[in-house]
């Protein structure tokens, strides 16, 4: 019923959540709007709402003409914060080819943050991070392994 079964997510679901992840990821980073733009929390709040109505609209192709066209709207007005966070992201994974520490997860952890994503929606980047008390037990996915491994080291850790 939710999509997972035992034997995994079979090819045509893996494609269906790799596209899903790749429309996701082009929306979360167009919306950029760090919270201290925002004058209340309502607004802020609004506009992370507008943000999910594109990423669905795209995911379930629903009007599609006029949801790609605010996107691209978003992608224009936003465009000085998303290549800053383009040349921090790439900075950051340069400071880590030197020095050998970090990973995809941290720096995952951090574009979250400044693309002002919520602690869940941070821990789904990072690992290393516990979950709350107050929060579900998540089993993060692993960014550096293929969604089959990942279902299998999750079910490991489950077990």
């Amino acid at each position: 019923q939710f999509g997972f079964v035992a034997g995994g997510a079979g090819p045509g679901e893996e494609a269906a959540m790799e596209r899903e992840r790749k429309l996701r990821e082009r929306v979360y980073r167009a919306f950029c709007t760090p919270r201290e733009h925002f004058q209340s929390q309502d607004e802020y709040n609004d506009y992370l709402e507008r943000r999910e109505d594109v990423a669905f609209n795209l995911v379930e192709g629903i009007d599609l003409e006029s949801t790609e066209a605010e996107l691209r709207k978003v992608e224009q007005e936003n465009a000085h914060i998303i290549a800053a966070a383009q040349a921090k992201e790439v900075e950051m994974r340069q400071q880590q080819l030197e020095s050998g520490a970090g990973g995809p997860d941290d720096e995952g952890d951090a574009l979250a943050a400044e693309a002002g994503g919520s602690a869940a929606h941070r821990m789904s980047y990072n690992t290393s991070e516990p979950a709350m008390a107050a929060e579900p037990a998540v089993v993060p996915m692993l960014s550096s392994e293929t969604p089959e491994k990942d279902h299998v080291q999750r079910q490991k850790r489950l077990a």
